[in-house]
């Protein structure tokens, strides 16, 4: 089992350091692009100049000028209608910037004169922050599972799950999008409840709690339904008003700047911001999110659909088990609700990025099973490397464009490019 440690410990970190090199190698090339592209990626990040150095929230002059949108995309997103207070109208929560904040406000200490924020010294200081904090939510998720099994079963539950997941690309690669810090901020509300519920009711833990669980819902409006852990935790440990004033103290500031962001925007206290995309219920995609070829969770990541299994057949019998599921099946159901249920472009389906704890929890439940039985958890491990071949396999050929990022992407698509891919045809 070390030897199993060992090797998927180095395959991490290869990954890692691959997966950050990566959006940063045009940077220092010819091209001299930001290592930061996209429309979704650009408008998480705007909140930071624009305040930051700026100090406003009209992002249209980081639009028109930081070269992170290829200029179509550019030009229609300048064209787009203003809101009521006459700013670029955003539909995405302050809280990634916030929790990017301190590492930009270092690289802020050292930048040149008349910097604008998309020099190499602020992303590379914020890739690097975001890169640590998705450090500290993998040790989390180890902490917490580890509360359930041995430490070399939690060990390798947590790296498979990392390895073979979606967050595999969005811890790495992607870190300038919401779905690590996610994960990051779950996992730290997960380990506080679970703290609290055993009676370390300090003002501290209160304070924190409250602080991210109010910043995982800035960060990703839908994440408050992992919330349901804390709530119920709430209800059986909040006993004086002492505790909930921490708590509500904790929770003011993240709260406090997205009730002024949307004050600032929108001209209200409270806004939609979404515009006409709305959750329609009578329309489920469930088969689709969960196994269709296009970034359907299970099509893309198999090994998930074990994990997911068991940890449903481990939480039935816990409160917390059943709170997380609970937490599980509402995501599931969001997600086959929305529109564009795919998520547009996306490494598998990028909008279960949490529930791979989850798969976590259920590997080390197969693992120790089979802990007494050299011959099946062999087989396990076994199945377990090829689907960390297979999934990094699609990783270079995502990163490298060879399949698809918005459309549809079957086995045999995969295979064919990969094929290609490995004979230098194009």
């Amino acid at each position: 089992m070390k030897r199993v440690i060992l090797l998927l410990v180095i395959i991490c970190l290869a990954v890692a350091g691959a997966g950050v090199a990566w959006p940063a190698w045009d940077m220092f090339g010819r091209t001299h692009r930001p290592m930061l592209q996209g429309w979704d990626d650009s408008f998480y990040y705007f909140w930071l100049p624009s305040v930051v150095i700026d100090h406003d929230l009209d992002f249209a002059n980081q639009l028109a000028h930081s070269g992170t949108m290829d200029p179509a995309m550019r030009d229609l997103a300048l064209k787009l209608p203003r809101t009521r207070t006459g700013l670029l109208d955003t539909k995405y929560p302050p809280g990634w910037a916030i929790g990017s904040l301190p590492f930009f406000l270092l690289a802020h200490l050292y930048a040149p004169p008349n910097a604008t924020g998309f020099e190499p010294i602020y992303l590379i200081a914020t890739w690097l922050g975001q890169l640590l904090y998705a450090a500290a939510g993998l040790w989390l998720a180890f902490q917490i599972v580890r509360r359930y099994f041995p430490a070399h079963i939690a060990t390798i539950a947590v790296l498979l799950g990392w390895l073979t997941s979606p967050l595999v690309y969005y811890q790495t690669a992607r870190l300038s999008m919401s779905h690590s810090q996610v994960f990051v901020l779950a996992m730290l509300v997960f380990w506080l409840a679970l703290q609290l519920n055993e009676r370390h009711t300090s003002a501290r833990n209160w304070i924190l709690l409250g602080f991210s669980s109010a910043l995982l819902v800035v960060t990703r409006n839908v994440a408050v339904v992992y919330l349901t852990l804390p709530a119920w935790v709430l209800v059986r440990n909040l006993r004086s008003l002492e505790s909930a004033a921490w708590l509500a103290l904790g929770a003011a500031a993240p709260i406090a700047v997205q009730l002024v962001s949307w004050k600032i925007l929108y001209g209200s206290w409270l806004a939609y911001s979404y515009g006409g995309e709305r959750f329609n219920f009578s329309d489920l995609h469930l088969v689709g999110v969960l196994f269709s070829p296009l970034h359907g969770w299970f099509y893309w990541h198999p090994l998930l659909l074990a994990g997911i299994a068991a940890f449903l057949v481990w939480g039935w019998r816990r409160a917390e088990g059943r709170a997380w599921a609970a937490s599980l099946l509402v995501i599931v159901l969001l997600d086959a609700a929305w529109p564009t249920w795919w998520l547009g472009s996306s490494f598998g389906h990028r909008g279960f990025e949490v529930p791979t704890f989850f798969a976590m929890i259920g590997f080390a439940m197969l693992l120790q099973a089979s802990s007494t039985r050299l011959a099946i958890r062999n087989v396990l491990i076994a199945i377990a490397m090829l689907a960390v071949v297979w999934n990094l396999a699609l990783l270079t050929l995502f990163l490298a464009q060879r399949i698809p990022r918005e459309e549809r992407v079957t086995y045999s698509d995969a295979g064919r490019a990969l094929a290609t891919w490995v004979t230098g045809e194009r």
